[in-house]
């Protein structure tokens, strides 16, 4: 019996777009030592206790997920159901064969059945039956292709070995999904009877009475959105297209399920959160985007006798909620348990505290001035009323106008206990105050309304990183997380993310012919850790940054600068 007054039950949340592995492990061993070694850890870790209890994954090599698998249904490993496609079908140096394979053979055999002839289909769809995966997937899509940093040339497969996979499959008892991007791809698909859509159009904002829209419903083809994922790609608009066109397919009456792309060898499920964000962002209510990612998303996946309801004889994949995401779609954060075939998989953990000391500037400094190293941003912040009434306040400018502004309200530990923030050339205009456990944050995003509470307890809630590190560098803790609520120009921004700092030691560094002994400091979005790590030098005797910047790989690179 579990006491659950005051709470909200819902299902646990099916993700029908993820890729457990593929990036970082790039040979057998290294792949067979993840399965052991980090998979568990993921699983309790990052997928767990965000209430995920069932994933598709769209590709990985062959032998990790074929035994991933039998591990998951054997009981030898506790995680979420999973369903897979196996290898994707793609033209020779097609994706993901000539992007996550380009320079690995392995990879390239493991995760691509590139195909020119209809034999090599007819072999390709044989032997994926034998292993039994529960959808097929290909690739649709040709051209430039932004792989991360690198642009490279992708081939896209044959429209009639394309029509042959999706007809051979039917034969075989097998539904076939595609990733596209771009809308004459998707008309051909639909056309052809494919059951599934992954990503969708990216090139064109559709209208309701588009006759794609009519195809589409006609069809009865599936669509499974990754709106967060296009906050990685090059060319801003195709978030906007995915934005826009989510919501007109949804009025369209087209069946979504929740996809989020979410790489779970390095990211985690605040990913699915966020992608349920931005549904709501899109125009749907909080309650239509959980629908995507509970109902829908079982029927997509043909599980509905048994998952994404909460009623009498289905298996117990469920949340405990202390707040409603009907209401908020950001209460989804506020997860208390997490159950999984009845089995609780996850109990809520309460937010580390330290014992940060009180932290002082020197009367000498008032102003800390700080500028880009390419010359067109310069941040001055200002720690003058600091001392006597915990107030800091920083502005940026660009090329000489003012970018945006942010007033501090901080505790001597230099933990905030309220903060503004302005922007307006984007109507931005934020506040935020920490009552009890929350951060409450109201106002406007982008000219977007804001109205949000963040779990905090007793964490540090740190906004900008030029004030937030003296005090930690003064405390015996060598390494503390603290959150930060993001306001950059990414579209990920709008939540609190977690973040890692770690001392490095210190280091003597010259900056404008001057010397300084300088505490080094390094910082992680740790759901990010894989991407970026930011860089800062605080100096030893005053506290005030003396320069900032990042690594990547084994570079490091100066951005900023006191002047």
């Amino acid at each position: 019996m579990i006491q659950g007054k005051g709470k909200t039950l819902m299902p646990g949340l099916i993700d029908c777009h993820v890729h457990i592995q593929g990036l970082n492990n790039r040979c057998e061993a290294d792949s067979m030592a993840f399965l052991k070694d980090e998979v568990p850890r993921i699983f309790q870790e990052k997928v767990f206790p965000y209430g995920i209890t069932t994933i598709k994954d769209l590709c990985a090599p062959r032998h990790f997920i074929y035994q991933l698998r039998e591990q998951l249904r054997s009981g030898r490993l506790e995680g979420p159901e999973l369903l897979i496609v196996g290898p994707n079908f793609t033209a020779p140096d097609g994706h993901p064969a000539n992007t996550l394979g380009g320079d690995n053979p392995w990879i390239r055999k493991e995760m691509a059945i590139e195909v020119t002839t209809p034999e090599q289909v007819h072999e390709g769809i044989l032997e994926l039956k034998k292993a039994n995966v529960d959808f097929l997937k290909f690739t649709y899509q040709g051209g430039d292709y932004w792989y991360f940093d690198k642009r490279i040339p992708i081939a896209k497969i044959k429209k009639e070995l394309m029509e042959q996979i999706i007809r051979e499959g039917k034969e075989n008892g097998l539904k076939t999904t595609a990733h596209v991007f771009y809308k004459e791809d998707v008309r051909q698909l639909l056309k052809a009877g494919i059951y599934g859509i992954e990503h969708g159009v990216l090139d064109e904002t559709l209208e309701p009475d588009d006759d794609l829209i009519r195809l589409w419903k006609e069809s009865g083809a599936h669509f499974v959105p990754t709106v967060n994922a296009m906050t990685y790609e090059k060319d801003p608009a195709r978030l906007t297209n995915s934005l826009h066109n989510l919501k007109v397919l949804y009025d369209a009456g087209i069946p979504i399920a929740m996809g989020t792309d979410n790489m779970l060898e390095m990211m985690g499920g605040d990913v699915e959160h966020k992608e349920l964000a931005y549904y709501v962002e899109a125009g749907l209510t909080p309650m239509e985007a959980i629908t995507l990612a509970t109902g829908n998303a079982a029927r997509h996946l043909g599980i509905e006798d048994r998952k994404g309801f909460v009623k009498e004889g289905m298996e117990a994949d469920l949340i405990l909620l202390d707040q409603d995401p009907s209401q908020d779609i950001s209460n989804i954060q506020f997860i208390h348990q997490v159950f999984c075939k009845g089995k609780i998989v996850y109990s809520q953990n309460v937010i580390q505290s330290y014992d940060i000391p009180e932290f002082h500037y020197p009367t000498s400094v008032n102003q800390i001035r700080l500028k880009s190293t390419d010359g067109k941003e310069e941040k001055v912040l200002d720690v003058s009323g600091y001392n006597s009434s915990g107030k800091i306040v920083q502005r940026i400018t660009r090329e000489g106008i003012l970018w945006s502004e942010e007033i501090c309200q901080a505790d001597r530990n230099l933990s905030l206990i309220s903060w503004e923030y302005t922007r307006s050339s984007d109507h931005t205009f934020l506040k935020a105050v920490k009552e009890s456990s929350f951060i409450h944050m109201t106002g406007t995003f982008k000219g977007k309304e804001q109205d949000k509470r963040f779990r905090i307890e007793d964490g540090l809630w740190y906004q900008m990183m030029e004030m937030a590190l003296p005090a930690f560098l003064k405390s015996s803790e060598n390494e503390i997380l603290l959150y930060s609520i993001g306001t950059g120009n990414n579209r990920g921004a709008m939540s609190l993310g977690e973040f890692a700092a770690k001392k490095l030691g210190i280091e003597q560094i010259i900056v404008n012919g001057s010397a300084y002994s300088c505490y080094k400091v390094s910082l992680v979005l740790t759901m990010f850790s894989w991407a970026w790590t930011g860089l800062y030098w605080y100096d030893t005797q005053t506290g005030q940054l003396i320069q900032s910047g990042e690594k990547k790989g084994k570079t490091e690179k100066i951005l900023y600068r006191i002047c």
